[in-house]
């Protein structure tokens, strides 16, 4: 990765143009905001998903209110921690979808420095993760499922050891 306080005059610069077309074209939820955390930019997915405009998706709270309400405080916190440490974030929540459904999200984010390491946005993108959650809890019931089989068997096997020696002591 090219930092541009140290890249050289005969290195093209990574401009707006060329963001906007990468993001754009990552299959995550892309935004940006601004050191204090409040929301300046989203990508298109991220209006598809939410069907909420650039507009109406700014500020800080309009992020909070479209996460799962189990997950809000954990997710304000993990934020604002982030926020006051200026390390990367990085937090599984649920975000809800323009249809009124809920989907499992990996968010990330890093800050943008100065030449001067003074933070001037931070920029971040939602992962889907809804498939993985869901092969998560399937095979989390599976190996529950399995764990009780097998108690259920070594249940039986001790009664028929049982059963064994009784027949063996009379």
């Amino acid at each position: 990765m090219v930092n541009s306080s140290t890249s050289s005059a005969a290195e093209p610069q990574f401009d707006a143009q060329q963001f906007r077309f990468l993001a754009e074209l990552i299959p995550q939820l892309v935004w940006i905001t601004d050191p204090t955390g409040y929301h300046t930019y989203f990508n298109q997915r991220w209006i598809d998903f939410t069907g909420y405009t650039v507009e109406q998706s700014q500020g800080s709270e309009m992020w909070n209110n479209l996460l799962h309400p189990d997950d809000r405080q954990r997710a304000r916190d993990r934020w604002n921690q982030s926020l006051a440490s200026s390390k990367f974030y990085e937090i599984e929540y649920r975000f809800i979808s323009k249809d009124g459904t809920y989907r499992w999200f990996l968010g990330q984010a890093l800050p943008r420095r100065d030449e001067h390491g003074v933070i001037q946005q931070w920029f971040g993108t939602c992962t889907d993760i809804q498939e993985q959650k869901q092969l998560q809890q399937q095979l989390e019931r599976s190996y529950a499922d399995l764990e009780m089989k097998v108690t259920f068997r070594n249940l039986e096997l001790e009664r028929e050891v049982q059963n064994l020696h009784q027949r063996l002591g009379e």
